[in-house]
């Protein structure tokens, strides 16, 4: 196993429980299936290779990429996803996330214990991505004390990417981790 760097790409469905209840589930699986069928398309048109881990997670889909692997705009990426849901009337939660990730490094034959699906090794950016996925959802009693919709960038893949704020934006934090909002 090795320790690198990697940035993580989540699309949730922002509000799935909502639909499910409100919805009849023909309706519902219909929906759930735009929103598999649209993200995922977009991440195999741009990441078509074996370096992208690609995960559906049910509610959301997570992509997560080297650090040093070519990542072509990985913000105008999820603006495009947030963009095509939004045409499908999806609303979304869109977050770019840094840290570091174990991978196996070929050498490594652990397995999970039978039974046990394990669909990554330890993960940063994935942990912080579900921080803000977290973070932006509305309270059950409707109360606006989440983030709400919208594409969140971690200040640790800001910098990662070497990319600099025009000016001071809001600062959101969950968990230890910092994120801005650069839409809605």
């Amino acid at each position: 196993m090795i320790d690198e760097n990697a940035f993580g790409l989540l699309v949730s469905y922002f509000g799935i429980e909502d639909d499910e209840y409100s919805l009849e589930p023909e309706q519902f699986l219909a929906r759930c299936e735009t929103f598999r069928t649209l993200v995922r398309r977009l991440a195999d048109e741009r990441w078509p290779g074996d370096g992208v881990h690609k995960l559906d997670l049910g509610h959301a889909v997570y992509l997560e990429l080297a650090e040093d692997d070519p990542l072509e705009e990985p913000v105008r990426w999820l603006r495009e996803a947030r963009s095509a849901l939004q045409g499908a009337a999806i609303e979304s939660v869109c977050v770019l996330s840094h840290g570091g990730r174990w991978v196996n490094d070929g050498d490594d034959d652990r397995r999970p214990a039978p039974g046990w699906l394990q669909v990554s090794c330890s993960s940063e950016p994935l942990r912080r991505a579900l921080y803000a996925d977290t973070a932006a959802q509305i309270d059950e009693d409707g109360a606006p004390d989440g983030w709400g919709p919208g594409v969140y960038i971690d200040i640790d893949a800001l910098e990662a990417l070497g990319l600099k704020l025009k000016n001071a934006p809001t600062v959101l934090a969950s968990a230890g981790a910092t994120f801005i909002r650069i839409s809605r």
